[in-house]
């Protein structure tokens, strides 16, 4: 999967997204979500939708919508759900997702009440597609901006070759480390997590489904209620007991979020239950709006490995990167879990000692099996 240059798009990319990783088909009906500087990608998907004789609807917006409805519309507007989204929902067979803003600046000048709004009146949307599962791929390439680069201190360069290599993988050879990875989850009862001199945590898990995020949504994964999948890819995932978690996980590389990158995230555990959210610096904007969420906010969400060895950490998805683990917190009805919550949020460790039922599967960051 090759993206040329300033994101636009090859004719054989947007046919990999539109026929291998979403199987579109003749007469499905896709929603492709789009921002002003992923036009061309949004319109090579269409096309390529089109050609295999689906239906498609475009729907395009803008950072300066984004943030002056972010910051000027009236507050109890904001909370309400977009009736557009419920209603495309209820026709899309399948969606296609560029995720945004080009410029995340103005992210820091929004309030925490405003983001609780629009993440409560998300969730809805977020009800519905657990109910409809609806295919649905989420492509990350609209983040890769060099505004984006300049508000979190990244190298625009490096970090779009980074993303690059990344889709370019060798998806075939991640995939069988992807499945042998599963089938170790799927057996296993307990996971023990071991990272620095601060990370000691311990996970139950039960009889779930464990998701292989490899970028393509075939027959087997929606047999198994998996309907989404992101690119770049590269994860293997699940929904541990939501009572189960016990220790302290940190977080050894900084989460950028709301236009600032958070450094040390630390959760402790107690029987699931989150009983310490402590961080370094910009730790309180993500805690602050953690706060203000409802529902099974403080309870443990997921597991996640790594499986992409071309993905690198140090920029916006370090959970793909092979050899690394992240927790989450918060909703976890996609993975199949119990937890319904207005948010979730997840963190990573680099080089983390793995074991499930005592043996060692992943050691200082790298695969034994």
């Amino acid at each position: 999967m090759q993206l040329t240059r300033e994101n636009r798009v090859s004719p054989e990319f947007a046919k990999s997204v539109v026929k291998t990783c979403l199987g579109v088909k003749e007469a499905d009906k896709v929603t492709i979500n789009t921002w002003q500087h992923t036009l061309d990608l949004a319109d090579a998907l269409a096309i390529e939708c089109r050609r295999e004789g689906a239906f498609t609807e475009t729907t395009l917006i803008t950072d300066e919508v984004f943030y002056d409805s972010l910051l000027n519309r009236p507050l109890e507007s904001l909370r309400t759900t977009d009736p557009f989204g419920l209603a495309s929902l209820d026709v899309a067979t399948a969606r296609i997702i560029i995720d945004g803003p080009e410029n995340p600046e103005r992210m820091k000048t929004v309030p925490t009440e405003r983001w609780d709004a629009i993440f409560k009146a998300g969730k809805p949307l977020t009800d519905k597609y657990i109910q409809k599962k609806t295919p649905s791929i989420d492509i990350q390439l609209g983040l890769i901006t060099p505004q984006r680069a300049e508000t979190y201190g990244f190298n625009y360069n490096d970090w779009k070759a980074t993303v690059d290599a990344a889709l370019e993988v060798e998806y075939e050879e991640m995939s069988r480390l992807g499945k042998k990875i599963r089938s170790l989850l799927e057996k296993a009862r307990e996971v023990d997590i071991s990272a620095g001199p601060k990370t000691r945590l311990t996970l139950g898990l039960e009889d779930r489904p464990v998701r292989l995020y490899d970028g393509v949504i075939d027959e087997e994964d929606l047999a198994k209620g998996l309907s989404f999948a992101s690119l770049p890819a590269g994860s293997v995932s699940l929904a541990p007991n939501e009572t189960s978690a016990n220790g302290t996980f940190v977080s050894d590389i900084p989460q950028p979020q709301y236009g600032k990158l958070i450094h040390d995230i630390s959760w402790s555990f107690k029987d699931g239950r989150l009983t310490e959210f402590n961080g370094g610096r910009n730790v309180e904007a993500i805690k602050a709006t953690w706060e203000k969420a409802t529902g099974d906010k403080e309870k443990i969400a997921s597991f996640t490995l790594g499986i992409n060895p071309k993905a690198k950490t140090g920029f916006l998805d370090n959970s793909i990167v092979l050899g690394t683990a992240t927790i989450g917190i918060g909703e976890n009805r996609v993975l199949g879990g119990r937890n319904n919550s207005s948010w979730g949020f997840g963190i990573t460790t680099t080089k983390p000692t793995v074991k499930l039922d005592g043996k060692v599967i992943l050691k200082d960051g790298k695969f034994t099996v």
